[in-house]
């Protein structure tokens, strides 16, 4: 009996233990858990995200029913050294439906090439904000836009 009870504790130290050292090898039970304790990515439409937003990391979009947006200095990307990436002039944007792997997003494309794309923020309630990662997911910095 104390030989099933040593090894019970060493299994959850094998599965506690990477996510408080916040490893990269765990993004599957950190996803798990960001989505129990994170609530859900709500829905949305096109008339959902026109408007002016502002980013909580600095820059603004304003998304135009027309399908085209003015990004002014917006942090979408940034390195291992920490060196930030900022969208600034004229982008189209399109809604990408949602599939079995990936949220809903909306993409920003500068002359046919995607930049950067934003999802739904993790609510308990109804749509309000966007998010994005300014570093990839599994080292994640989030964004949020929000509507002014």
């Amino acid at each position: 009996m104390a030989l099933q009870a040593r090894a019970r504790r060493i299994a959850a130290a094998l599965v506690i233990l990477p996510l408080l050292l916040g490893c990269g090898c765990c993004e599957g039970p950190a996803v798990v858990f960001d989505e129990i304790f994170g609530g859900n990515r709500a829905a949305f439409t096109e008339q959902d995200v026109i408007g002016d937003w502002s980013s909580d990391c600095d820059g603004t979009i304003s998304i135009r029913a027309d399908g085209t947006a003015t990004v002014k200095q917006l942090p979408y990307r940034e390195d291992s050294d920490g060196v930030e990436t900022k969208a600034d002039g004229e982008f189209t944007w399109k809604i990408v439906a949602a599939t079995k792997d990936h949220d809903q997003e909306v993409e920003f494309a500068n002359k046919g090439d995607l930049e950067f794309s934003a999802h739904a923020e993790r609510t308990w309630g109804d749509f309000e904000d966007l998010e994005y990662y300014l570093t990839r997911p599994s080292d994640p910095i989030y964004c949020v836009l929000s509507k002014q």
